[in-house]
């Protein structure tokens, strides 16, 4: 095998250029090392081509067996959990919107295990309050719906959603547009719109839009500027 420490040197530097897909061709020649290095960087790196793409089912079911397996080989170690979280929903979506739904409280526990285990990771503080903003954004019937299936699953508030996203942004600040545009957003559905402003404006005039997420929040951030 090459040397593991210019693999991961340059599959670093390829990811900082969010070259995505050559950081997948890269990784997946050593991917049968059952290195936990390669594994969680190949994992992370087929998540964010997924994101770019968004209708690659195979790079869900990818990233699902390398999730997989890196939680196999590190069990206790956060980025295990983060993967197999991310990649557990978006597998449970191909499924079908019932096994997406079924699947709400085991995702929840692996994000909040991969917390625990790195309390400093702001990505996983994003995770967690996605996914409380989207739980507190449902409508009463879709709830009944989600609960119906869920019966221990958290029914979290848009202050939930706000404490994990501030968590993330003061660990480290505009670290992600999709995770300020949130806070905004949030901000915009309590009709805090003095908090709110500052956040959308700041995405809204985003001038370097590098990845989909960044296009997103952008669009979305003006769209919601201009209904306040």
């Amino acid at each position: 095998m090459a040397d593991i420490h210019e693999i991961i040197r340059t599959a670093d530097q390829l990811f900082a250029e969010y070259k995505f897909e050559e950081v997948c061709c890269l990784l997946r020649q050593h991917v049968q090392s059952v290195e936990y290095e390669i594994l969680w960087r190949l994992a992370r790196s087929l998540y964010s081509l997924y994101k770019e793409k968004k209708s690659a089912h195979a790079l869900i079911l990818e990233g699902f067996q390398t999730a997989s397996k890196l939680l196999d080989i590190a069990p206790n170690a956060s980025a295990s959990h983060k993967y197999y979280a991310v990649f557990l929903g978006e597998k449970a979506g191909i499924d079908g919107t019932k096994q997406q739904i079924l699947s709400l409280t085991k995702v929840l526990a692996h994000i909040k295990i991969s917390r625990d285990e790195n309390e400093l990771d702001p990505f996983v503080w994003h995770l967690e309050g996605v996914f409380y903003e989207k739980l507190a954004s449902l409508q009463w019937y879709e709830k009944l719906f989600v609960y119906a299936l869920n019966k221990d699953l958290v029914q979290p508030s848009y202050d939930d959603a706000l404490r994990c996203l501030l968590r993330a942004e003061q660990i480290e600040p505009h670290f992600f547009a999709l995770n300020e545009f949130l806070i905004g957003k949030v901000y915009f559905q309590q009709k805090n719109f003095k908090n709110a402003r500052p956040y959308l404006t700041r995405i809204a005039n985003l001038e370097v839009v590098r990845t989909a997420d960044d296009k997103f929040s952008k669009e979305a951030a003006a769209q919601l500027l201009g209904k306040m």
